[in-house]
């Protein structure tokens, strides 16, 4: 990729510690997203600068190139390799040209998101497993009471879950083109989606069949995907506050959602609750979680 006069980059690389850079070339003048839209050449910066957001900058080299420059902390961008946020970033620093590696930094933390491996693919199955089952709870409850149309909506955006959970679990960093993704790796979920989306049935058949089929993988998967909550669990003798888990640094990634799971858990008997003996002001007491 032949990028001129880049010194700009120069005195980032100065003032933001940065750990490198990776570049994408806009292949034509049409729609490429829109992190690339009525661009020819995005980089993404990646610094170590305690940044909580993006920032980003619009350039012009000599040769009239528009270019926009997005910088980004580390552990942001591992964030978001683990929250499935801001996917197109991830994509394209996955997918760019290495124009600036310190240490071949860069490289290994492509090579970590590609590959979907360890402490990174644990933590992101957890968030797809808790993210599944709060929807397939909401779209249950919808079932319940009549709400056929909500339970539709909630059991596909479920559907979307299991499937970047599968891909996760085999290594595969999951993609935006999400069902595409899964046809081509013959996942067993894609049936499912298929089932739901274009069934000659009725929408109630449809909803309940795909219903079943999401309970049997919530009962199957359960143990297997928290092994992060189990891990942070047993990392202290004192029980834990609901509070303190969704904080946790290995769990904040998942949210709310992680109230669900741990309900799910002592409902299944794999985790316990126990109930401190000091009375909070209105009399009532806390609720704690731990592993006997």
């Amino acid at each position: 990729m032949e990028l001129t006069n880049l010194s700009f980059l120069n005195e980032s690389f100065n003032n933001r510690k940065v750990v490198g850079a990776v570049a994408s070339k806009s292949n034509s003048k049409q729609f490429n997203g829109s992190l690339l839209h009525d661009f020819e050449v995005l980089i993404i910066v990646v610094c170590r600068q305690d940044m909580e957001e993006e920032i980003i900058e619009h350039r012009m080299d000599i040769s009239n190139t528009h270019i926009q420059v997005i910088y980004i902390d580390r552990e942001l961008m591992e964030n978001y390799a683990v929250s499935g946020q801001q996917r197109r970033i991830v994509e394209q620093f996955i997918k760019g040209e290495v124009i600036w590696d310190t240490d071949g930094e860069i490289q290994r933390l492509r090579s970590q998101f590609i590959e979907m491996a360890g402490h990174l693919a644990e933590r992101r199955v957890f968030r797809e497993f808790s993210l599944f089952l709060t929807l397939y709870v909401e779209a249950r409850y919808h079932m319940q009471n009549g709400q056929t149309m909500d339970a539709y909506h909630c059991i596909f955006q479920a559907l979307q879950h299991w499937a970047k959970l599968e891909l996760c679990e085999r290594g595969i960093y999951p993609e935006s083109a999400i069902w595409q993704q899964v046809q081509k790796h013959k996942l067993d979920v894609y049936k499912l989606y298929e089932q739901l989306a274009f069934s000659m049935e009725t929408m109630d058949q449809r909803v309940e069949l795909v219903l079943l089929a999401c309970e049997f993988s919530v009962m199957s998967k359960m143990q297997e995907c928290s092994a992060v909550l189990f891990r942070v669990l047993r990392s202290r003798r004192q029980p834990w506050s609901i509070e303190e888990l969704i904080q946790h640094p290995e769990l904040s990634h998942v949210g709310n959602a992680l109230s669900t799971v741990v309900r799910k858990l002592v409902y299944r008997s794999l985790i316990s609750e126990t109930v401190t003996w000091t009375p909070q002001p209105g009399g009532e007491r806390e609720i704690r979680y731990w592993i006997i």
